[in-house]
């Protein structure tokens, strides 16, 4: 895939952006590029966590934690999450379930398969996001970087345009399939929406 390959990569094409010196190395551009790069690693987590792009997800079966019983609600079993775990898609067998921490407490012994999002290196994203990233990640440090509201003003529409244009690619990865029965989940697995009201709704909600 084009565009960048590495985070100091994408940091320096943002800071240029902004007008400044690019850089190949956090130690050679000092206290600057440490600023950008802790920017860089929370923008980065909180845009693979918070929406489910499919160069990102993962799919593991876990493993049930041993002589544990979470002894809530109606739960009676739970498994640990991966490591590199970020936000759940999907489980299957399609089980109610809720997450505490770094483990999913389920109410089925068995086997437990999750579909997840999780940190992925930069050379996994498509060129689209790559984009969308850089101008994240500009619009985020113009403020405090340059100090011109105009361009912060056109950083930020340049972040939305890349986000729209990003979000239409990643979505052609997976085909149109009619809704027929239970269409609720069925978006909610496709990027929408959870059952509304539901307290297993959004995130957290039936797999």
């Amino acid at each position: 895939m084009g565009g960048p390959t590495t985070p100091i990569e994408i940091m320096s094409d943002a800071v240029v952006l902004l007008g400044k010196a690019p850089f190949t190395t956090i130690e050679d551009a000092s206290e600057f590029a440490v600023s950008v790069q802790m920017f860089y690693n929370l923008l980065v987590s909180s845009e693979l966590a918070k929406n489910i792009w499919k160069f990102s997800m993962k799919i593991e079966q876990l493993s049930q934690v041993a002589a544990f019983d979470p002894d809530f609600a109606y739960y009676n079993v739970a498994y640990d999450l991966p490591a590199d775990f970020l936000a759940m898609v999907r489980v299957y067998p399609d089980v109610p379930y809720q997450i505490f921490g770094r483990r999913i407490y389920c109410s089925s012994q068995g086997k437990l398969q999750i579909q997840y999002t999780h940190d992925v290196p930069v050379t996994y994203w498509s060129a689209p996001f790559k984009e969308y990233m850089v101008y994240a990640l500009a619009a985020k440090l113009a403020p405090s970087v340059c100090e011109n509201a105009q361009l912060t003003q056109i950083m930020m529409i340049e972040r939305d345009r890349a986000r729209a244009n990003a979000m239409y690619t990643d979505s052609q990865n997976s085909p149109t399939v009619p809704i027929q029965s239970n269409p609720w989940r069925e978006i909610r697995y496709n990027g929408g929406v959870g059952w509304w009201g539901s307290p297993f709704g959004g995130i957290n909600g039936w797999g």
